[in-house]
């Protein structure tokens, strides 16, 4: 799977869940090989290209990292 896809199937999923931590990101993509550091230069990527706005939330002191999708730039429509 490329990138492209990666992303396309992380902006799918977040719609159902909005605070999913690094081992749901891993299960849906598929890439329980990959280190740590892939994910959250896979979501800062989304984040600056528009597609998803990442918020860090005290939530008594556990900061939440709260997903929320934009746009969908990945979208495979042929027109």
């Amino acid at each position: 799977m490329k990138l492209k896809h990666h992303k396309q199937i992380v902006l799918e999923k977040i719609v159902h869940d909005s605070d999913p931590n690094d081992r749901h990101i891993r299960e849906w993509t598929n890439t329980k090989d990959y280190p740590k550091k892939y994910i959250n230069k896979l979501l800062k990527d989304m984040e600056r290209e528009g597609s998803l706005k990442i918020e860090y939330i005290n939530d008594r002191g556990c900061i939440r990292r709260i997903l929320t999708p934009i746009k969908n730039i990945y979208d495979f429509t042929i027109t």
